[in-house]
């Protein structure tokens, strides 16, 4: 069985709208979840004030959950959390690697529901898991707006709504703050790059840095590429980029290996039409810290934030 929670837009903290319409769903504060097991149909009712089984699969579940003064009995192997929280969870069993969990640990520590977003988790694996009795959780976290959604559906799942806010108007403040800074600066055209030691890719406006862009005044030259990319990255074209020109160039590793940074650098260096670019040649390529940018920072966008607007408005 698959949770889609749709709680968005929300004008007061009592409000559940739908992700797509807008359509206003319900007025009021979750008690308790209602959940069929989809192998014996049994309903159980899990009420606010228990204690909760959850179980996150990717970094950014982790750390949103976490923020909220949640707690999980199972969490992923990485790399892309914090020092303090990787010590908080040091504890917590891992299940695996992102996209290849490992089934029988997550069925042996009985969750409640299991957290994940809906670009990580492969159909057969969710298969497995729904023919075993456990929810899925499965979200999106593209963009700055489902960061505090999410925020606001943990607090709700916690009992502790309070300190989710808390961290949402930490968030917000940050971002008034930077938005105001820029207000009547000239918006730079920017080009972000993925890359991997096997491909390279271009962010575009639905991507999570694509959506931190514009909220910052600044121009994502790749606009739309064959009527966009639900995963938000397409194919790097060195055309487009040539003929943009960006003011300067942001590149994402998918390692934190300072090597694959480096191969990535000297790769695009053999290409002349790379060469060509006015921000390489004014040496304004920069590095984003994995940590903040291979994936969804959480709450820890603000650091993002921050790190983005220095680069653009130095």
């Amino acid at each position: 069985m698959k949770l889609h929670h749709n709680m968005i837009n929300n004008t007061g903290s009592n409000e559940c709208r739908c992700s797509k319409c807008n359509r206003l769903l319900f007025k009021g504060q979750v008690k308790y979840i209602e959940i069929q097991c989809p192998k014996c149909s049994l309903i159980q009712t899990i009420r606010k004030g228990r204690s909760l089984r959850l179980i996150a699969l990717n970094a950014s579940n982790v750390d949103l959950y976490y923020a909220v003064g949640g707690e999980l009995v199972g969490r992923p192997s990485t790399m892309a959390l914090s020092s303090d929280l990787m010590e908080k969870i040091k504890d917590v069993p891992s299940v695996g690697e992102t996209p290849t969990p490992n089934l029988d640990q997550i069925i042996a520590l009985k969750p409640d529901l299991v957290l994940t977003t809906d670009i990580h988790l492969r159909q057969p694996i969710l298969t497995s898991l729904e023919k075993a009795g456990i929810l899925v959780y499965l979200q999106r976290l593209n963009n700055y707006q489902q960061i505090s959604q999410t925020l606001r559906f943990y607090g709700e799942l916690t009992d502790h709504s309070r300190q989710a806010y808390q961290v949402i108007h930490r968030l917000d403040s940050k971002l008034q703050q930077v938005q105001a800074k820029s207000k009547n600066k000239p918006s730079p055209k920017v080009l972000v790059v993925w890359g991997s030691a096997e491909s390279f890719h271009m962010a575009l406006p639905n991507s999570f840095i694509g959506d931190l862009l514009c909220r910052l005044n600044a121009k994502n030259v790749v606009q739309s590429v064959g009527g966009g990319n639900p995963l938000g990255y397409a194919p790097l074209s060195l055309d487009i980029a040539l003929q943009t020109n960006p003011d300067l160039i942001l590149l994402i590793t998918h390692s934190y290996d300072t090597k694959v940074s480096d191969q990535i650098r000297n790769e695009l260096a053999l290409h002349p039409s790379w060469r060509k670019l006015k921000a390489v040649q004014e040496n304004r390529v920069y590095q984003l810290p994995y940590c903040l940018f291979a994936v969804n920072p959480g709450s820890r966008v603000d650091e993002a934030i921050d790190y983005l607007s220095n680069l653009l408005y130095q």
